[in-house]
């Protein structure tokens, strides 16, 4: 044995150092290097060594000078050895070991028969010991009530609550692949993972109010983090308009990644009474994973009773679609609370939105298509019975909603509180267009404490600043809408609280009155006659029992 690895293993050696070593430096350009995106992806992996020729940390640099050597092209994972030549099946002789030759026949000396047998006894001996090596977390695990998923999964899996399911990597659910996640089932992500539910698999994770499915961080509680994790992505087959979408977070060469189609009816699981916590990273610069991602997915989705808390990025990002929204809530997220671009147009009632004091930007940042404002199908959600709370933070700039690229959408029986910045920011012409066209609408709101001492409500957009062809905000929303403004909600409890949030208002507050009746059918609730996502004055409501807070 000669002792030398192949160029292969020696470049995935250099490329796991390169990683402990960006992780160990503080190396701010780059938040987060994942790992098997790395040996995946040639185009990421050539990114990432780029910027290490470039650190100024001098290990990082010689590292980044011998993998710009090393480098090849294509992914380093799941290959196979190279065939033996043809008719050479046997391992080459060894100078010490020649086999004897006596007459012209060969023979094999005892002492060389030895040493084979030895030889073969220690390969066998390193190769236990190795196997002990790299399966000892995962055995270790299965003995602790731990049990570690990495790789794709194909047909049928249960995750069961009597042991906790620790993600490696990112796991895809395949094609035509369900998972099923019992009630009180706990999810852990190691860093870089997450969960990816691919168009044509199907996600069954359906808690109880009693016995919540929670999905958050694989460090220790006290150590955790946003961005500890990837998250959830539920990926299907609904209309969107983009051509070719494929989701962020998932290499651009690998095509578990893609969505979309003509299946508005379609679904991509079930997500109820779920928590997920401490989730969404960069994967590389303007490509993110969330909390909960939804691409493509069709109005069969049912997503009901979902917290997402404190994602890196956004809490909720719907990339086209018409999957629905019921009883969500969505706290401290890092970014934006609820996301949406690509043509979504699904249902909503019942969903609050909570910024914390020093992260976040708006709570609704809502897009219909960067390239092209106008494209259909048009993002046009339809919303009822909606809560949006910031702690109007000077520290942080939060708006409660930003309608902009082409958006519509019509929002119903809405209380929005607390931001720092403004209420409702409408950008661009074809979003200001939605307005006189029907596309974008609003009735029933209600809008308290915001911008500067809690009562400017709207920021100037004259000049330079103007953003919408001149669109008079305060005036539309005060003469045309017929907003009511400084409604007081009489919380019993701080709202903006991080750690103990009470969402109700109080029994005499404004909101129980001015509200419009959320449309008949199965989905809604027509007894919902409030503004705001919780009944004034209720003792109880949905959100208690399965949610929880917790900072670390």
């Amino acid at each position: 044995m000669s002792g030398e690895s192949s160029p292969r293993a020696q470049l995935v050696e250099l490329l796991w150092q390169l990683k402990q070593n960006y992780d160990q430096s503080g190396d701010g350009s780059l938040r987060f290097i994942h790992f098997n995106t790395l040996l995946n992806d040639s185009q990421y992996r050539a990114e990432v060594i780029e910027k290490a020729l470039s650190s100024e940390h001098p290990r990082i640099r010689e590292l980044g000078r011998k993998l710009k050597a090393a480098n090849r092209q294509g992914g380093l994972l799941h290959k196979t050895s190279a065939p033996s030549p043809a008719g050479n099946n046997t391992a080459p002789a060894s100078p010490q070991h020649t086999a004897q030759h006596t007459s012209g026949n060969a023979t094999t000396s005892p002492r060389s028969s030895t040493l084979w047998w030895l030889g073969l006894g220690t390969l066998a001996l390193v190769g236990v010991i190795a196997a002990g090596v790299f399966l000892q977390p995962y055995i270790g695990g299965l003995l602790s009530g731990r049990q570690v998923v990495a790789g794709p999964l194909t047909g049928e899996h249960r995750w069961s609550a009597d042991r906790t399911w620790v993600l490696d990597g990112i796991v895809y659910v395949e094609d035509g692949a369900r998972l099923t996640i019992e009630p009180g089932t706990r999810i852990e992500g190691q860093p870089g993972s997450a969960l990816v539910v691919t168009r044509g698999a199907s996600l069954h994770a359906a808690g109880s109010a009693d016995t919540p499915i929670v999905f958050t961080s694989g460090q220790p509680e006290g150590t955790r983090a946003p961005g500890d994790w990837g998250g959830v992505v539920l990926l299907g087959s609904a209309p969107v308009n983009q051509a070719d979408a494929q989701i962020e977070g998932v290499p651009a060469t690998d095509t578990r990644g893609a969505f979309g189609g003509d299946d508005a009816d379609g679904s991509c699981g079930v997500l109820e009474y779920a928590r997920i916590e401490f989730a969404g990273f960069e994967v590389y610069a303007n490509n993110e994973l969330n909390g909960l991602t939804l691409g493509g997915c069709g109005s069969g989705t049912i997503v009901r009773h979902v917290q997402v808390h404190r994602s890196l990025d956004d809490g909720v990002e719907m990339f086209g679609g018409t999957a629905d929204l019921r009883h969500v809530l969505i706290t401290g997220a890092g970014d934006d609370s609820l996301d949406w671009d690509w043509g979504w147009r699904g249902r909503v009632q019942f969903l609050i939105a909570q910024q914390h004091p020093n992260s976040g930007d708006n709570a609704f940042e809502a897009d219909n298509n960067g390239g092209q404002h106008d494209a259909e199908p048009m993002s046009e959600p339809v919303m009822y019975n909606v809560t949006l709370v910031s702690p109007r933070s000077h520290t942080r700039h939060h708006r409660a909603m930003t309608l902009r690229e082409g958006t519509g959408g019509h929002f119903h029986n809405l209380f929005m509180h607390g931001f720092s910045g403004e209420a409702v920011d409408i950008k661009d012409a074809v979003t200001v267009g939605n307005l006189d066209n029907g596309r974008l609408s609003f009735e029933a709101l209600a809008i308290n404490d915001i911008g500067g001492r809690g009562i400017s409500f709207f920021e100037d957009e004259s000049g330079d600043a103007d953003d919408d062809g001149g669109l008079d905000e305060a005036a539309y929303f005060r003469d045309t809408v017929g907003a009511r403004f400084g409604v007081d909600p009489q919380f019993s409890r701080d709202v903006s609280s991080t750690v103990n949030p009470d969402f109700a208002p109080g029994g005499t507050s404004g909101l129980r009155d001015g509200a419009v009746a959320p449309p008949q059918g199965e989905f809604w609730d027509e007894s919902a006659l409030y503004i705001g996502a919780i009944r004034p004055g209720a003792a109880r409501d949905w959100t208690d029992g399965w949610t929880d807070f917790p900072l670390n």
